[in-house]
């Protein structure tokens, strides 16, 4: 289930557009380098590395939760539309 959870979440997750606050945190993010010595640079770029893979995870994980979510309310409605169908033709 995992693999046609990734398929499904490459094939149609579109990202939304966060270009000015993306554009504030890539300068910000240049502002603090410059102040840094490489030692600290390195650790920087290794919290912003971690940051996206969590930013990553989390997109595909509600992604899958959303997907999901509308499975579980079509079997709901596939159920009721059933029931109806039962009940109209006098079955329950």
């Amino acid at each position: 289930m995992d693999y046609y959870m990734g398929e499904l979440y490459r094939r149609y997750f579109r990202a939304t557009g966060f270009s000015e606050l993306e554009e504030e945190i890539e300068n910000t993010r240049q502002e603090v380098r410059d102040c840094l010595d490489q030692a600290q640079q390195r650790k920087l770029m290794h919290l912003i590395d971690a940051q996206e893979q969590l930013k990553a995870e989390l997109a595909q994980s509600s992604f899958e939760d959303g997907f999901r979510l509308a499975i579980g309310l079509l079997r709901e409605v596939e159920v009721e539309r059933i029931r109806l169908e039962l009940k109209e033709e006098g079955q329950t």
